[in-house]
């Protein structure tokens, strides 16, 4: 087999799916008056482009999909992937291994085809609540890189090691995360410690089966690597895996979205969103201690509001509504993504932003202001 022409392919594949925009969640094209210009400004190609009502990547897009991690409000995915589910991790033990993108071609014909299974752009490709769910559980993380220094994803590097830091720092844990350059990695050990692991593995399974009376289901190499080790998504998934959906605040609410993408009112909702927040909030049914270390940002109103409506009109996501009969500014926390809109658009300086520190914060509907007698 040849092994270079294999990583070339599934390199170039990995690059085949376009990302695509939803417009009507990007907060720019809502109102000029949105202060956020992320992916404007920090796209390494310069791709991303507004004009007028319209949102547009072009043809000199790279497809590094940083543009899909920095978005808050999910305006930013990739074609022909209604999953977008997360790559799984390649463990050694106690340890997670991800390989950048750029590593990987450094490593050409001594990589195969396993270890192109867990290929990520960059470390900003790593999940939040995958870090988180690994280091709480006692495992390592190890990201092999190449020059992050010269690359262009810098920016979203150090934004993204930044988090990490913060999330060793809660647990205690300075060894929990490492950084390997390329040209210090050892592939041929790597390969051999993983191999062993396997079929030590594989071992333990087939005396499982054994044990039980049972004839012992024998895989092949893939076969074994695909069903066998999930790493840390399926590791978040067993922590959360006893909480349904009824189970979540507003369950009625948010189970009717995410089961038929249904709308809110005029609103429309973005099922990609639904699906991040959806697992944030099972993952903190039952980790109510971790909620520090997720930037989950709501927003407050104070009695400078006239109740001009540009708020919950204009809100991206519908997590601002409004009961006229009751004269209540309504919040959805778990639809609200912290975009800022709300504030960046009120005249009056009614509306500030602050992070959610307790659980009660983000556990259900809440009344942001109420109009008085007089006012109504």
């Amino acid at each position: 087999m040849n092994i270079l022409g294999l990583i070339e392919k599934i390199l170039n594949s990995r690059g085949n799916n376009e990302i695509s925009v939803s417009p009507d969640f990007c907060v720019r094209l809502k109102t000029p008056m949105a202060g956020c210009y992320e992916c404007i400004n920090k796209c390494p190609d310069l791709s991303i482009k507004i004009t007028g009502n319209d949102l547009t990547i072009l043809e000199n897009c790279s497809k590094c999909n940083a543009c899909i991690y920095i978005c808050p409000n999910s305006v930013f995915y990739i074609k022909g992937d209604d999953s977008q589910e997360r790559q799984v991790s390649f463990p050694l033990g106690d340890s997670f291994y991800y390989f950048c993108v750029k590593a990987v071609s450094a490593l050409k014909a001594g990589m195969d085809k396993k270890l192109a299974n867990n290929i990520k752009e960059c470390v900003y490709a790593l999940e939040d609540i995958d870090i988180i769910s690994a280091i709480k559980n006692g495992n390592k993380i190890s990201f092999v890189t190449e020059e992050c220094k010269t690359c262009n994803l810098i920016y979203f590097h150090n934004k993204k090691l930044k988090r990490i830091t913060g999330i060793k720092k809660f647990f205690k844990r300075d060894d929990a995360f490492l950084e390997i350059n390329i040209k210090d990695f050892d592939l041929p050990e790597f390969l051999e410690r993983q191999n062993l692991f396997n079929a030590g593995k594989n071992k333990e399974d087939k005396n499982e089966g054994e044990n039980c009376g049972g004839e012992a289901e024998i895989l092949d190499r893939r076969a074994f690597f695909k069903n066998s080790i999930k790493g840390i998504k399926n590791n978040a998934k067993r922590i959360m895996g006893d909480i349904s959906l009824e189970d979540l605040p507003l369950s009625e609410l948010y189970s009717a979205y995410i089961d038929s993408g249904a709308n809110s009112g005029e609103k429309k909702i973005n099922k990609l969103l639904l699906k991040r927040q959806s697992i944030i909030y099972r993952f903190l049914k039952n980790n109510a201690e971790l909620l520090p270390l997720f930037n989950i940002r709501l927003p407050k109103i104070n009695q400078n509001c006239v109740f001009c409506s540009n708020c919950w009109e204009l809100c991206p996501t519908a997590a601002l509504n409004y009961k006229e009969k009751e004269g209540k500014i309504i919040l959805e926390p778990f639809l609200c993504t912290g975009c800022n809109m709300c504030k960046d658009i009120c005249s009056f300086g009614a509306v500030r932003m602050y992070k959610a520190k307790k659980i009660k914060d983000i556990s259900g509907k809440r009344i942001l202001l109420k109009r008085t007698e007089y006012e109504v």
